[in-house]
């Protein structure tokens, strides 16, 4: 079982991603959140194999600027930046931000997170 984080403030996108991933058995979520200090908190607690990460949640600390705290609570977690915005530039150079992918993509969010994760995706 693979364990997910989802840091969104958006209840609907949430619950979206929710529905998404629900598809592969192997995926658990631990939970959401909706700030950068809950993000790192259940990042520590949890210890998941992945984050998935929005960048303009709730608070004064973007999803992008809390990239490198929530991989230091959780070190083998990848972390993925799931937003509306085009920051790819901007992921790829943040060393903590494993993959980028635009919210209007989210129909290959099952098929990124399997990769990120080393899943088949025939399962």
């Amino acid at each position: 079982m693979k364990v997910l984080v989802v840091v969104e403030d958006d209840q609907d996108m949430q619950r979206l991603i929710e529905l998404t991933l629900r598809g592969d058995r192997r995926l658990e979520l631990s939970g959401c959140c909706a700030t950068a200090e809950d993000a790192v908190e259940a990042a520590r607690e949890a210890q998941p194999d992945l984050v998935i990460l929005d960048h303009f949640i709730d608070g004064t600390v973007m999803g992008l600027q809390a990239a490198p705290a929530i991989k230091a609570a959780a070190p083998k977690a990848a972390v993925l930046l799931f937003t509306s915005h085009d920051l790819q530039l901007e992921a790829e150079r943040e060393p903590a931000v494993d993959k980028f992918l635009l919210k209007r993509d989210i129909g290959q969010l099952m098929p990124t997170v399997q990769e990120l994760l080393g899943l088949d995706r025939a399962a």
